[in-house]
């Protein structure tokens, strides 16, 4: 059995709108960016309260039993964008529909991007929102990695 529950990257260490839950694990990434994977889910408003309290850009993954991801993605300015991480797991899973298409996702990820400081590479980042590894997880790490937050 995989890992299910939330991963929430923003520039704040630990914000107020995750205070309730368990963090399982944290590493924190340069320009004050934070990763946190929590035990549970969070509240379905959590991102935006996030957002506004830092005033910057965030992101939350929702893993499901580590098949397959809904990420999430929010900005200030009001950039957003969704996205299945193993999208043949999410249809499985019953997953509904996504408003944009996966060129119209990896556009608004690289604005998103953009907004938050970061320089990503439009194609990078289509090949990290189509990358199929073994966790969802480790597909998410190299999301972050194409959007400019990690290294990895």
């Amino acid at each position: 059995m995989g890992y299910s529950g939330g991963i929430y990257v923003a520039k704040a260490e630990r914000p107020a709108a995750l205070s309730g839950l368990t963090v399982l694990w944290e590493k924190s990434f340069p320009g004050g960016w934070y990763e946190l994977q929590l035990d549970g889910f969070p509240q379905s408003d959590a991102l935006r309260e996030v957002v506004t309290a830092t005033g910057a850009p965030a992101l939350v993954a929702v893993v499901l039993d580590s098949d397959m991801a809904h990420v999430q993605a929010l900005s200030p300015a009001g950039v957003a964008w969704a996205a299945y991480l193993h999208a043949d797991n999410a249809e499985a899973f019953g997953a509904p529909e996504l408003p944009h298409s996966p060129d119209e996702i990896a556009d608004l990820a690289v604005a998103w991007s953009t907004e938050a400081g970061l320089n990503a590479d439009p194609e990078t980042v289509r090949a990290a929102l189509n990358a199929e590894n073994t966790f969802a997880e480790e597909t998410f790490t190299g999301l972050l990695a194409a959007l400019g937050i990690s290294e990895d």
